[in-house]
């Protein structure tokens, strides 16, 4: 009995020394290996920089004040500072006493687009963005409002970031470790697909919610796709899952829509990492718990934010939003959201940026044939993702030369049907709640294009590394090549312009050299003398 305890401690400290072992620094050889392996990647960081740094170019205009579009996200985070759930502006003494604060009479009163409670304003999208701008401000000693362009385009670049890690590891682990030219294909189109850019020339609190949701699925599905690699061998760590699941929960808290997302990754994460064990079924229930535990928390956490704000657990502010445009939710207007997301035109034009957004297109964004609800509205612009991101003309071959499953053996086989069905989940079900909505908007398309954009590159990496790939190499990746580099000029040139064109507006000598210099038509005067349409989002 002594000798079996004297074992168990034996067993435990062992235990203990492999865990501090895992983190001491590495020494000699394996030190040597890992600056080895940051040196081959200094590319790759210089990449990310550039991009980062052209990124905060756009949602400055060039200028050293950033454009301010939008500011609730700021007083949410001002109110949490002061330990407040509202907003910290009084209602108009007007809207007080009105009979009915929500009647569209009482516009000239209102804080547009605020949630209105029993004398408060508050906002109706998630709070985590809120949060994370308080925190900042807190640390920084910021006790000034600063709106919401840096909080939004802080997302922006997180979404890019981890965009272009999960190009890096589809790249690298699914099919060559070589490959610095897809993977620097994949980070690019991430980084420039409409409407990534057009998102950062508008800065606003309208985008920010949508974004941060998109950077924290990003960031998850990174954790999962390693735990998914790493299942069933030495490398297998038990804290990815509940990183995956914290970043699926945090961006809950940003967009409360990606739940269909989230309620289909979780399964499917904990599927991949169980089916290499013997003990499938347990290993998916744990897998499962591991991943889920952190939403269920953050979950509960943004019910109770509810209960506390409205009094109610599902009301999310929405409802009670003042509005000149209340949300309408219906089934019939999904076809014709599907379209327009898909193949809404632009504008073409000799005059710089030469893709232009049409705002109030009316018929001519649709068919003659098209069937449209009567009140479907065809207000805000959009182009679409089939005519704008031309590399995700390359999905069918995602699915069409996936490797055969024969039982999923084989970790590669594995991780890229996870890849494949992760997603095709991040570019259908993220959006798919937008599609009952009675119109269409440029800044939806964030919902779907990161998955859209990692199922393309899956796509072109199949085909060239398919035997026919292997046959033309060259031939495949410049057509690869080609399509990505369209578009990226397409989703800059439609970024060059914002919702209000965003350049004129703010750096109009910048704007008046780049239309002179890259116009073909003769006279350049109607881009200089062209009003700003549609709002101010």
């Amino acid at each position: 009995m002594l000798r079996r305890a004297w074992l168990g401690k034996v067993n435990v400290r062992s235990r203990v020394s492999r865990a501090f072992a895992c983190l001491a620094p590495p020494r000699g050889g394996a030190l040597r290996a890992r600056v080895g392996r940051v040196l081959r990647r200094t590319w790759f960081f210089a990449l990310l920089a550039a991009v980062t740094w052209l990124y905060t170019f756009i949602g400055a205009a060039g200028m050293d004040d950033w454009p301010v579009y939008g500011v609730y996200h700021d007083l949410q985070a001002d109110g949490f500072l002061k330990g407040k759930l509202s907003l910290p502006i009084e209602p108009d003494p007007y809207l007080l006493a009105a009979k009915n604060p929500y009647d569209y009479s009482n516009v000239n009163h209102w804080w547009l687009d605020a949630s209105y409670y029993r004398g408060k304003y508050y906002i109706y999208w998630g709070p985590v963005p809120a949060l994370l701008q308080a925190a900042a401000k807190w640390v920084l000693r910021i006790h000034r409002g600063i709106g919401d362009q840096y909080v939004a385009v802080f997302f922006h670049c997180m979404t890019f970031w981890c965009g272009a890690l999960l190009a890096e590891r589809v790249v690298t682990r699914l099919f060559s470790s070589r490959a610095r030219f897809f993977v620097a294909l994949g980070a690019l189109v991430f980084a420039f697909a409409n409407p990534s850019p057009h998102g950062v020339a508008t800065a606003s609190t309208y985008q920010t919610a949508i974004i941060a949701a998109q950077a924290w699925l990003c960031f998850g599905v990174i954790f999962a796709f390693d735990a998914v690699w790493h299942a069933g061998s030495p490398a297998a760590r038990s804290w990815r899952l509940p990183l995956a699941g914290t970043g699926f929960a945090l961006a809950l808290g940003s967009r409360v829509t990606v739940l269909p997302a989230i309620a289909l990754l979780i399964p499917l994460t904990a599927l991949a990492t169980a089916w290499p064990s013997d003990r499938r079924a347990l290993r998916f229930v744990t897998g499962s718990l591991a991943a889920g535990l952190p939403v269920v928390a953050g979950g509960l956490g943004l019910l109770a934010f509810n209960k506390l704000r409205f009094d109610h657990y599902l009301e999310f502010g929405s409802k009670l939003q003042l509005s000149a445009f209340p949300i309408r939710f219906s089934p019939i207007y999904v076809w014709a959201n599907l379209y327009a997301y898909a193949f809404r035109p632009g504008a073409l034009s000799c005059e710089f940026p030469y893709l232009n957004q049409v705002w109030h297109m009316g018929a001519p964004a649709f068919p003659r044939w098209f069937p449209l609800p009567a009140d479907y509205e065809v207000l805000e612009p959009v182009v679409g993702w089939a005519l704008t991101i031309p590399l995700t003309w390359l999905i069918p071959f995602a699915f069409v030369l996936a490797p055969r499953p024969a039982g999923f053996v084989g970790r590669r086989v594995r991780a890229y049907y996870f890849c494949l069905l992760a997603f095709s989940v991040l570019a259908s079900a993220t959006g798919a709640i937008a599609l009952f909505i009675y119109g269409a908007t440029m800044r939806y398309l964030n919902d779907v294009t990161s998955g859209l954009v990692l199922l393309a590159l899956l796509g072109a990496l199949a085909l060239r590394y398919h035997r026919f790939g292997l046959a033309a190499p060259r031939a495949v990746s410049g057509l690869a090549g080609a399509l990505g580099l369209a578009t990226m000029i397409m989703g800059l040139l439609l970024g060059y312009q914002g919702y209000n064109r965003h350049f004129h507006a703010y750096n109009p000598k910048l704007d008046r050299k780049l239309v002179t210099a890259l116009s073909f038509c003769g006279n350049h005067g109607s881009h200089d003398a062209a009003p700003a349409r549609g709002s101010t989002y």
